[in-house]
């Protein structure tokens, strides 16, 4: 099985979350053929654009890629991911939670 890169973890998490190619290109501001290029990995994505769509979709850039991928663009090593990773599971368990039906 091949190995998954940075723009196929980007394209599973915009349709886990029900986003359009369109939405997220205009946040990024470039059409939906150019973002597409980047679903598909046929262009690189720069660090900011990886943070501008972590937070468009409401995340981390840890939350939106594999600690692997998130070292690479964050230039963290693990124990800077494990502590990332630590604050969310804590945030998680300690928020409060939506009020539930």
């Amino acid at each position: 099985m091949a190995s998954l890169h940075l723009g196929d973890y980007i394209r599973r998490k915009r349709e886990e979350l029900k986003i359009s190619q369109e939405a997220v290109a205009f946040q990024l501001n470039m059409s939906q053929a150019a973002y597409s290029k980047i679903e598909r990995n046929e262009t690189k994505l720069k660090v900011e654009q990886v943070y501008a769509i972590a937070d468009y979709f409401g995340l981390s850039v840890y939350e939106l890629l594999p600690p692997s991928l998130a070292s690479d663009i964050t230039g963290e090593n693990i124990f800077g991911l494990i502590w990332q990773y630590l604050k969310l599971l804590f945030r998680r368990i300690f928020s409060p939670s939506k009020k539930q039906t």
